[in-house]
């Protein structure tokens, strides 16, 4: 009798296993707003911006270093979200950002992006930078999370 239970369980864990569907990442297009290593985003902001008002605001601090600031792109948020990360500032030139992909699982967005850092057998800039980028994804309400990794940049 045991053994006929055992087996009898063992086909049903078999059988509810093999049913199960994996969901699998949708990769998302989105275009590059505005990218610079001059802000005013003296720490790490990663940032979903939904309205005009929430944009005007980190535009004024992406532009704040300068005298004469880029005007505000014209965004359609009805169709779109844009979304900023800035890694906040950085002792030289060889820092830089890249947005790399948005992909979507369910109900979520990742944003994947790079930090390159300076390599230390290459001369870089003895400049203070604050690298950023806006980029702007078709409009969602999903979670959206951030994924980092750091990369040592090579010599040019």
């Amino acid at each position: 009798m045991r053994i006929i239970v055992v087996i009898f369980l063992s086909i049903i864990l078999a059988s509810c296993s093999s049913t199960k569907n994996q969901e699998t990442s949708k990769h998302i297009d989105f275009k590059s707003v505005s990218k610079n290593t001059n802000s005013g985003f003296e720490k790490l902001t990663e940032q979903v911006i939904q309205n005009k008002t929430d944009f005007e605001k980190a535009w004024a601090i992406a532009w704040s270093h300068f005298s004469d600031p880029t005007p505000l792109p014209a965004i359609n948020f009805e169709n779109e979200t844009v979304v900023l990360v800035a890694l906040g500032m950085r002792n030289n030139g060889g820092f830089q950002l890249n947005i790399n992909t948005v992909h979507e699982l369910g109900n979520e967005l990742t944003i994947n992006y790079t930090e390159t850092t300076p390599n230390p057998k290459c001369s870089n800039t003895q400049a203070i930078v604050f690298p950023y980028e806006f980029i702007s994804i078709p409009k969602t309400s999903k979670k959206v999370t951030f994924n980092s990794s750091q990369q040592v940049g090579s010599c040019n």
